[in-house]
């Protein structure tokens, strides 16, 4: 079994690279003529841009090159260079958008008709739903011109809390603490450690407190006025119209947390009993109540226990999994100046690439399960359709991700051999419902409150983002932990609050893998083809619709609070079992 990517199916020598770059641009070179004059060149132009579009593999092949080995300058100078062409191209093709809706429908569906471009309709009815909301072109360029500016609150604020802002070394552990290992040290069995980690964060986060509220004040007022200049009810529908979801998604999910908070308060019930705490701080939620399993799993057995996992699947399913790992498409272990962390990444005619960096534990398995979810997402969406409806949303790529997981989760516990094991499987379920769907909600309740407050014309200080956070944490913790002080700033180290309205996706494909890796377990063989079915469609449905396809009415409270019973079903056997 190959454990490394074959990087030379892209390009067998350097110079081959230098050739494809040098074609690129100059065909970048003929695209930015035709685009002095759309009106004339439009056809053209057009066809042009979709030639050009598969080619910008060479992306990934420089960024794979990179993240084999960062230190490396030769391919930084290439990763560079491909940024740089890719920067010109869509620049170039900036004028794209704005002409297609410059045409009526009628002469839209003439274009189309007329050149045999059935494939692109969808491309074009995404790009014309948006014409009530665009303004006249003037107007569209003056907004254009100031969204590196509200963009830039984002960018500010990453630097002021990664480069400027100095932790202190910790008096209890021979550890300087960082943004990175934070977490970490919120693990640790010991408890003296885990107050002086939380407690020196925040005192060192507020060191930066009047400026951080600024920050996100100003990218809230900056989101709200666009949404408002663009003929929007609010900045958040804004934001879910690209999907085409209806904010009451967004409400059901935010009501049906709420109506399962009495699970949550349980669980945490329970931790506390488990851990032997008279009283549960902030600081204590994130220790887990057993140990994970000191079993060595070892790549090839991570592996095998992942196509026996995936078996429900079906047959072509687990042939193509088996092509993966014996063909280069995963990069498997830590090297020196190897990126951290892990990814897939798709490429039209070719396969997906996996980068793990795989340590024979059990998170590595779920990793490997995760981003395997991804890379058959990507193979069977590239596979069925054209280049310009391959690309699916981000709304449904954790679905396929996630089910991955949870079908993984569900062989473990059929198979678990001991009762510690077994309740480690449960614990570490119930902490992916706490931090995918209840905290990540959590964080979409506090955008939803923030965003209306300014939309009415509300102030919003430091006080007040301290006061709505603090409380939204008494509400999603419960009586059984205590909501220390510190943890109503908890909010300005999230910096998810600078993506808008992204973070309720997360909790609505927790829930709906639930949904799936149940029908896929227990239900009949066309619940099983509606799943892949759904990893088929790429971006020719919106993703609310390619789920109600697959079985999943996400739409609907009553999934919501199905998907969240499986939660409570889980708290129950924890309770029975401490």
């Amino acid at each position: 079994m190959n454990k490394e990517w074959n990087l030379k199916e892209f390009f067998e020598t350097d110079e081959d690279f230098e050739k494809e770059l040098k074609a690129l641009s100059s065909k970048l070179d003929t695209l930015e003529e035709l685009s002095k004059n759309l009106g004339d060149n439009f056809l053209e132009f057009f066809t042009k841009v979709f030639e050009i579009m598969p080619r910008f593999e060479i992306e990934a092949y420089s960024t794979f090159n990179l993240h084999k080995d960062m230190r490396e300058p030769k391919s930084q100078d290439m990763a560079s260079r491909v940024d740089s062409l890719s920067d010109r191209f869509s620049l170039i093709i900036s004028g794209l958008e704005p002409y297609i809706l410059s045409l009526s429908d009628e002469d839209a569906k003439k274009f189309i008709s007329e050149n045999d471009l059935d494939i692109y309709q969808n491309f074009f009815d995404r790009i014309l739903r948006n014409r009530e909301h665009v303004l006249s072109e003037n107007e569209e360029k003056i907004i254009n011109a100031f969204k590196p500016v509200a963009g830039g609150y984002k960018e500010s604020y990453t630097m002021l809390k990664n480069a400027d802002l100095e932790f202190p070394k910790l008096e209890s552990k021979d550890v300087k603490l960082t943004e990175a290992n934070y977490v970490d040290l919120l693990k640790d069995e010991d408890r003296e450690v885990r107050k002086e980690t939380f407690t020196k964060y925040y005192e060192t986060m507020r060191k930066t407190q009047n400026t951080t509220a600024s920050l996100l004040k100003n990218n809230v007022k900056a989101l709200t006025i666009e949404a408002k200049l663009r003929g929007f009810n609010s900045a958040r529908e804004m934001e879910l119209f690209t999907d085409n979801v209806d904010t009451k998604v967004y409400d059901n999910l935010i009501d049906a947390v709420h109506e399962s908070f009495d699970t949550i308060h349980d669980y945490y019930k329970i931790k506390k009993e488990k851990l032997g705490l008279e009283k549960m701080h902030m600081y204590d939620v994130y220790l887990p109540m057993s140990s994970e399993s000191s079993k060595k799993i070892e790549f090839e057995e991570a592996r095998d226990i992942v196509l026996e996992a995936f078996k429900p699947l079906g047959d072509e399913y687990i042939e193509v999994l088996k092509e993966g790992f014996e063909n280069n498409w995963i990069d498997v272990y830590p090297s020196e100046g190897k990126i951290n962390g892990a990814y897939s990444w798709g490429v039209y005619d070719r396969h997906p690439f996996v980068l793990l960096n795989h340590t024979d534990n059990l998170d590595s398995l779920f990793t490997l399960a995760h981003e395997l979810g991804h890379a058959m997402h990507s193979y069977y969406s590239n596979k069925n359709n054209d280049f310009v409806n391959s690309d699916y949303t981000i709304f449904a790529a954790e679905v396929a991700s996630t089910t991955n997981e949870l079908l993984l989760l569900n062989y473990l516990l059929d198979n678990t051999k001991s009762d510690e094991e077994r309740f480690y499987l449960l614990d570490h379920y119930a902490d992916s419902f706490k931090q995918t769907v209840f905290r990540q909600t959590m964080f979409a309740e506090f955008e939803k409150i923030t965003h209306e407050k300014t939309e009415k014309g509300e102030a919003l200080t430091l006080e007040n983002f301290n006061e709505i956070y603090y409380d939204l944490n008494k509400k999603y913790f419960g009586e059984h932990v205590i909501s220390d002080k510190e943890i109503e700033f908890e909010w300005a180290r999230i910096p998810h609050f600078y993506r808008n309205f992204y973070v309720y996706k997360y909790s609505t494909g927790f829930l709906s893998a639930v949904v799936l890796s149940e029908k896929i377990l227990r239900g009949t063989d066309e619940d099983k083809e509606n799943y892949l079915n759904f990893l088929k469609d790429g971006n020719n449905h919106f993703p609310i619709d390619q789920l109600r396809s697959a079985g999943v009415k996400i739409d609907e409270k009553e999934t919501l609070k199905s998907s969240l019973d499986v939660f409570r079903k889980v708290v129950d056997e924890l309770k029975e079992s401490i």
